[in-house]
C-alpha cells in the first residue's frame, strides 16, 4: 500500500513558491515544527489545516492529499504483476520512490504500459478472429477458387492457338466473372478487418474516464447546479404511504432513468462538452464520448435524487440503499451510485468507494478511496463481498475487512438482476459494492450487528500485491515481498 505523499508534495510546492517553513507555517497558523513534521510525513495534516495549506500554495485539498499520487503508485504496482511484463520483482516501495522523485517518468511508464496493453488486446483479438471466425476461411476459400479458375482459363488461352472465337470469348468471360468474384471477396475481407466490429475497443479509453472521474472526485458542482434548478422535476421523494402501496418496479425505474437521461442531455450538453473538452485526462474522442455518457447519467441521477434532499434522507436512514431506492423511485444500483457522489465541500456525506462487477469478475465501474485501491487490470481479492454476493442474489453481503496496510473498511455488496433468465441463456447479474472507512461505520446501517473487533477479515487488493502468504484463497505468489501477515 502506498505511503502518504502529502508531506512531500507540500514541501515541493513550498519550495517552488520560494517560502520557508517558518513563513508558510505563519500564514497557515501553525508552528514551524508542526509543518516540519507534516512535510516529513510524521504527522497528518487535519482537514482545516490541509485546506489552509492548499489555499496558501494555490492548490485544492483534493490535489494536495496525495490521492492522485497514490493512484499512480497503485497503477505502477499493478503493472508489475502482469506476467506479460516479466522481469525481476521490484523492491518494496520502489513505485512510491519513483512517483515521489520523478512523477513525470512514472506517468510516462504508465502510458507505455497502456499502449502495450492495447496492442496486446488487439493482437489477441485478431489472432482469435483468424483462427476461429468462419468468415475468414470462407473468404479465403472463395478467393483461392476464383484465382485458380482465372489461372486455368488464362493458361488455356495462352497455350491453345486453335480456339474458335466463341471459345475464346467464353474463356474471357470466365476470367472476367472470376476476377469480379475475386475482387468482391477481397473487398469483403478488407471491409471485415476494417470494420468497427473488428476494432478492439481500447481499454485505455475507459481508464481515461476512470482517471477523469477520480480527479474530479466524482462530484461536478456545475452539473449539480443544473439538476438543482429543475427543482426535482421528475424526481424527489415519495410519501411513506405511497412507498408501501407501490413497491419498486424495475421496468418503471428504468423508464424513469432513461427519461431523466433525455432531460439531462437536453439541459446539460453544453456544460458537459465544456467539462470533457478541456480535461487533460481525456485525450481522445472515444474517451470524451464515454465521459459524456457518464456525465449524462450523473445529471440524470442528480435530477431524480436532488443533492440536498438525498443527502438529508441518506443521513436520516443511515445510508439504507433499499429505503433510498424506494423513497426516490430509483433502482438499487442508481441509489448506490448516487451515495458515492455526495462529496460537496462543506456538505459531504460518508465517502464511499464504488465497484461494479459481472459474474466473471470483470470490473465494469470503479471509484476508489484513499488507501483502498480498486483493481483495473484484474479481479480483486476474492474475500471481498462483491463476489460472495453472487451466491445469494438480492441479499446484501457485508463484512469488515483489514488491508495489510492496517486500513480497515466496511464492505457491503448485492448482486442485482439486470436481465431476467431465459430458456437459452442464464440470468444477467451484476454485483454492486460500496465500501467506507471503518471509522464511519457507525453512520452506516450495514455496520450494525457486526462486532468489528471480532469479525474483521484479513483481506487484500489483488493476490500478487498482497503479502498474506497464509491466505487460503491465494491464487498467485506475492510479487513484492513484505511483512508476513496472518
Amino acid at each position: 500500500m502506498a505511503r502518504n505523499l502529502t508531506g512531500l508534495k507540500i514541501r515541493a510546492l513550498r519550495r517552488k513558491a520560494g517560502l520557508t517553513q517558518s513563513a508558510l507555517a505563519a500564514r497557515v497558523g501553525i508552528s514551524a515544527s508542526y509543518l516540519n513534521l507534516i512535510e516529513a510525513n510524521k504527522r497528518a495534516a487535519a482537514g482545516a489545516v490541509l485546506v489552509r495549506l492548499g489555499n496558501e500554495l494555490g492548490i485544492t485539498p483534493s490535489e494536495l492529499d496525495g490521492l492522485a499520487e497514490r493512484r499512480l503508485i497503485e497503477s505502477l504496482e499493478e503493472i508489475a504483476i502482469d506476467p506479460g511484463i516479466g522481469g525481476e520483482a521490484p523492491r518494496p516501495h520502489a513505485a512510491e520512490d519513483l512517483v515521489a522523485r520523478n512523477p513525470e517518468w512514472a506517468e510516462f511508464i504508465l502510458g507505455l504500459y497502456r499502449a502495450f496493453h492495447d496492442q496486446s488486446q488487439a493482437v489477441q483479438a485478431l489472432a482469435d478472429r483468424l483462427n476461429r471466425d468462419p468468415f475468414v476461411g470462407e473468404s479465403v476459400h472463395r478467393m483461392l477458387t476464383s484465382a485458380t479458375a482465372i489461372s486455368s482459363a488464362a493458361e488455356i488461352l495462352g497455350e491453345s492457338d486453335d480456339l474458335t472465337a466463341a471459345d475464346r470469348e467464353r474463356f474471357l468471360a470466365i476470367i472476367e466473372a472470376d476476377g469480379t468474384r475475386l475482387s468482391q471477396a477481397a473487398r469483403s475481407l478488407l471491409d471485415f478487418f476494417d470494420s468497427s466490429s473488428m476494432r478492439v475497443r481500447s481499454a485505455t479509453s475507459m481508464e481515461h474516464v476512470d482517471a477523469f472521474i477520480f480527479h474530479s472526485d466524482n462530484y461536478f458542482p456545475e452539473l449539480e447546479a443544473i439538476a438543482d434548478r429543475q427543482g426535482g422535476a421528475g424526481g424527489g421523494e415519495r410519501p411513506p404511504r405511497e412507498m408501501a402501496e407501490h413497491p419498486s418496479d424495475a421496468a418503471q425505474e428504468s423508464i424513469r432513468f432513461e427519461a431523466a437521461r433525455t432531460l439531462a442531455r437536453n439541459l446539460a450538453s453544453d456544460e458537459i462538452d465544456a467539462i470533457v473538452g478541456v480535461h487533460p485526462a481525456l485525450p481522445t474522442e472515444e474517451a470524451r464520448d464515454l465521459a459524456r455518457s457518464a456525465l449524462i447519467s450523473y445529471v440524470a441521477g442528480a435530477i431524480l435524487m436532488p443533492y440536498d434532499r438525498f443527502l438529508a434522507a441518506a443521513e436520516e436512514c443511515r445510508y439504507d440503499i433499499d429505503l433510498l431506492a424506494r423513497r426516490f423511485w430509483v433502482s438499487y444500483e442508481q441509489a448506490a451510485h448516487r451515495v458515492a457522489t455526495l462529496r460537496r465541500p462543506g456538505a459531504a456525506g460518508v465517502r464511499f468507494a464504488y465497484m461494479r462487477s459481472d459474474v466473471s469478475g470483470y470490473v465494469t465501474k470503479r471509484l476508489p478511496l484513499a488507501n483502498l485501491p480498486l483493481p483495473r487490470y484484474g479481479t480483486a481479492c476474492p474475500m471481498w463481498p462483491i463476489y460472495g454476493a453472487f451466491q445469494a442474489p438480492g441479499t446484501t453481503m457485508r463484512s469488515f475487512g483489514a488491508l495489510p496496510s492496517g486500513d480497515n473498511f466496511l464492505f457491503f455488496a448485492r448482486a442485482v438482476e439486470k436481465q431476467p433468465a431465459r430458456v437459452d441463456r442464464p440470468r444477467k447479474l451484476l454485483s454492486i459494492m460500496l465500501a467506507c472507512p471503518a471509522a464511519d461505520a457507525s453512520r452506516v446501517l450495514y455496520g450494525d450487528g457486526i462486532d468489528a473487533s471480532r469479525a474483521t477479515m484479513p483481506v487484500g487488493t489483488v493476490c500478487r500485491l498482497c503479502p498474506r502468504e497464509a491466505c487460503g484463497h491465494r491464487q498467485e505468489e506475492p510479487l513484492i515481498a513484505g511483512p508476513r501477515s496472518p
